[in-house]
């Protein structure tokens, strides 16, 4: 299967990402390379994203909720992951050495380590 660029825009409010086809359509922060499959599963994941960012709303406005209590920011904490992780399989060189300097992902870890694996 053949790759294509793809640029993707990770925001906050009701739009939570998109994957655009065209870098001069919005702004956007990363540039992948992938496969029409590849691009729809990044998609879903950017509107899992969305969902959960919603979940969280009402966890907000509780001020005596712990952190340990909130289910709905691990889900949401969850897809972030996966997003960036993907993103970071995808991305071209650029890509890979920004998330890199987010440190967001453990990168270059021994797969063997218990801690985590290698992206």
């Amino acid at each position: 299967m053949s790759k294509r660029k793809y640029y993707v825009a990770l925001h906050s409010g009701e739009i939570m990402g998109e994957l655009l086809q065209n870098p001069t359509d919005s702004s956007y922060e990363f540039e992948i390379e992938a496969t029409d499959e590849e691009a729809r599963r990044l998609n879903r994941l950017l509107g899992n994203n969305a969902v959960e960012d919603m979940e969280t709303f009402w966890d907000a406005h509780i001020p005596y909720l712990y952190h340990n209590q909130a289910r709905e920011n691990e889900g949401y904490d969850r897809t972030f992951r996966q997003i960036y992780e993907m993103v970071y399989r995808l991305g071209t060189p650029e890509t890979k050495r920004q998330i890199e300097q987010l440190g967001l992902l453990d990168v270059g870890r021994d797969s063997r380590d218990p801690e985590g694996p290698i992206y």
